[in-house]
C-alpha cells in the first residue's frame, strides 16, 4: 500500500510538469492502470498478477488444502507445505515465489523460525503471517493478520496491494 502511494505522488508531480506529450500520455496510462486496480480492490475483484505464485506452510493438513483451493480459486498458483521441515525440502527446489504465507495453527516459536529462515534465504521476498486473535504480531512478518475464518465480498485478508 505504501509504495502504491508513493507511486501515485510521483505520478502526480511528473503529470504536473510533463511537457512531452508521449511521455504525458504514459504517466496517464499508468494513472489509469492504478485506478483500475483500485476500483477491483473496492468492489472486491482483486485479480492476482500474472504468473503469481504462492508458497504456504500450513500446520494443518485441513487448513493447508482449504487455503490452497482458495488461493487456486482466485487464480494464483499454489504450493504448499505441511511443516517447516517439509517447507524448507520443497524451497530447496530453486523456484521463486510472489509471496510467502505462513499459517496460524503452530506456536509462535515454531512459525517464527519459519519467517527467519525464510528472510535468510529469500530476503526479497514478501512474507504474510496469518495469526491466531490471541498471538496478533509474529516478528519478521512483513504482513501480519488475525484469522476469524470471514470472507468480505469474496476479499482475502491476505489480498495485499
Amino acid at each position: 500500500m505504501k509504495d502504491r502511494q508513493q507511486e501515485w505522488q510521483q505520478l502526480y508531480k511528473q503529470v504536473m510538469v510533463e511537457k512531452d506529450p508521449e511521455k504525458l500520455r504514459l504517466l496517464i496510462r499508468r494513472i489509469n492502470e492504478l485506478l483500475e486496480e483500485k476500483e477491483l480492490r473496492l468492489l472486491g475483484e482483486i485479480k492476482p498478477p500474472k504468473g503469481a505464485q504462492v508458497f504456504q506452510i500450513a500446520y494443518d493438513e485441513g487448513l493447508l488444502m482449504t487455503r490452497a483451493e482458495l488461493l487456486k480459486g482466485l487464480g494464483y498458483e499454489v504450493t504448499s507445505a505441511l511443516s517447516n521441515d517439509d517447507a524448507k525440502r520443497l524451497l530447496k527446489n530453486g523456484r521463486t515465489y510472489s509471496i510467502f504465507i505462513v499459517g496460524h495453527a503452530a506456536g509462535k516459536s515454531v512459525r517464527e523460525e519459519m519467517v527467519t529462515w525464510l528472510k535468510t534465504n529469500f530476503p526479497h521476498t514478501k512474507i504474510i503471517a496469518l495469526n491466531p486473535h490471541f498471538d496478533s504480531k509474529l516478528k519478521g512478518a512483513d504482513y501480519n493478520f488475525i484469522l476469524n475464518g470471514v470472507l468480505k465480498n469474496g476479499w482475502l485478508p491476505w489480498q495485499v496491494r
